[in-house]
């Protein structure tokens, strides 16, 4: 699937942007022509919002459609009540849905997917996926794609939305390294040490499937996940990662805990990816709180695992995954209590007067 949505990767970019932050590069097997910017995905959000525009991309809604397509039906269309493979192109108050041949159900390109009920272009979502990869912020997003900073923001949290789901379904496996630190910690102790608390600091665990060499084959960065983690020590807290995000059919060959303040020496990349994401943290959003800490953090893994085939992947996850509405990402209350109004005593009329 991954080879067949490289076909819709942006083929023209604006005048002008063959500069120093593009080179053209092709794919020999596929014979595919694409732009691939040089800097680091790190680096990039340094530059700059001139520097970041300079990436974006033009789609077409043709392009956009056809990757949507592929992604959403990777081996053709099913219809999704019949599984029939055939259908006709229907067009009903300007949408075109897919009816099928053999029941008649009708369904969009967007059904099922995390575009449903979208009603930003196509074109616009697929450049917000190209930009993810240089992980800006949503007020950012909104200046480069000319949307407002509310759709930009829902943009943003459903595709984490669908990063979440993918780092659901990879487990970490293998020689695992695992760290314990503190979100939060080494920032507030230099700016404000009176604001140090349990809901300011949030206990974190970096865990990597690493290989004989040491690098890095996965990765995962979890908030701790009991209520009132200050309570546990660092073994329970490392031992409750290893048992929810660890894979059941594949036991661990070997967990080594990496404690960066005794062992200065150490050879583990942990310390630094961890200081990585702490530093992109602060300088896109300015600090994170603890609603949304734990989708950032899976969009730095997101990142840091994929930086070049990121978009496609990405794609393909939006696919695949169902959307979710503004109101679950926000863990607003979804119903609406009446209002008692109360006259005051003085408005109800003129009092007797003995």
């Amino acid at each position: 699937m991954h080879m067949r949505l490289q076909a819709y990767f942006p083929k023209h970019i604006p005048l002008g942007q063959e500069g120093p932050f593009f080179t053209k590069k092709v794919d020999i097997h596929s014979n595919i022509c694409y732009y691939k910017n040089k800097c680091s995905y790190i680096e990039v959000g340094g530059m700059g919002g001139r520097a970041i525009g300079e990436t974006v991309p033009v789609y077409t809604d043709e392009d956009c459609e056809g990757a949507l397509l592929m992604a959403k039906w990777p081996a053709g269309y099913r219809c999704p009540r019949c599984a029939h493979p055939h259908w006709y192109d229907v067009v009903a108050r300007g949408r075109k849905l897919y009816e099928c041949r053999s029941c008649g159900h009708q369904t969009s390109l967007t059904a099922g997917t995390i575009l449903e009920g979208t009603r930003t272009p196509l074109h616009k979502w697929f450049q917000a996926m190209h930009l993810m990869q240089f992980g800006i912020s949503a007020k950012l997003l909104a200046e480069l794609i000319s949307v407002t900073y509310k759709t930009a923001w829902l943009i943003n949290h459903k595709l984490r939305h669908a990063i979440d789901r993918w780092d659901r379904e990879l487990p970490l496996e293998g020689n695992l390294q695992l760290l314990g630190e503190f979100y939060g910690y080494e920032y507030l102790q230099h700016i404000s040490p009176s604001s140090l608390s349990e809901a300011a600091v949030q206990p974190v665990v970096i865990g990597a499937a690493v290989s004989e060499c040491g690098d890095i084959a996965h990765l995962k960065i979890k908030k701790d996940s009991k209520e009132q983690p200050s309570r546990s020590t660092e073994a329970e807290t490392l031992d409750r990662f290893v048992r929810q995000h660890t894979s059941d059919a594949i036991v661990p060959r070997r967990v080594a805990a990496v404690d960066r303040r005794r062992n200065r020496g150490t050879t583990s990349r942990l310390p630094a990816v961890w200081q990585g994401a702490i530093r992109w943290l602060a300088w896109t959003f300015g600090g994170i709180g603890p609603k949304h800490l734990q989708a950032y953090l899976n969009e730095y893994c997101f990142r840091y695992l994929l930086r070049r085939d990121l978009l496609v992947e990405l794609i393909g996850m939006c696919g695949a995954t169902r959307t979710i509405t503004y109101p679950d990402l926000t863990g607003n209350r979804t119903g609406a209590q009446a209002i008692r109004w109360r006259r005051h005593a003085a408005s109800r009329g003129a009092r007797k007067v003995s």
